[in-house]
């Protein structure tokens, strides 16, 4: 999600949409995440609005995707330097960047995730096992 704010902008959609049950994000060491499954040929129909709805059912917190602002700029700039992505659909995200930043500033980050690592051999085993069971 390279664009700020779009996630809260679907939420408080959402909230205005059905102010009995509005979107409650989780939090603690247990969460509830439903997978998304397609076929790999539908991979590429996968719109920014099946992202945030996906966000959304699964009850995101704000701040989280607020978080991964930096990441996606980051992934923007090593792809726009790939000959294989569009300069015309960069330049169009870029600018549609632009106007949020000016709007409503950079998203914050969570401080104590600061900072990016792979993951560990261990840790992927350990992701395998647990969803697999």
């Amino acid at each position: 999600m390279v664009q700020p704010r779009m996630y809260r902008e679907v939420v408080a959609s959402y909230n205005a949409a059905f102010p009995d049950q509005p979107m409650v994000a989780q939090y603690g060491s247990h969460l509830n995440i439903i997978q998304v499954h397609m076929p790999d040929e539908m991979a590429q129909n996968f719109s920014d609005n099946d992202t945030l709805h996906v966000l959304l059912h699964n009850r995101i917190p704000l701040d989280w995707v607020d978080h991964t602002y930096t990441y996606g700029v980051v992934y923007l700039e090593q792809h726009f330097h790939n000959p294989t992505m569009s300069l015309d659909i960069f330049h169009e995200i870029d600018n549609e960047r632009h106007q949020c930043l000016l709007c409503y500033g950079t998203p914050p980050a969570i401080p104590q995730w600061d900072g990016w690592r792979e993951i560990s051999e261990d840790n992927h085993y350990c992701l395998l096992f647990k969803h697999n069971k």
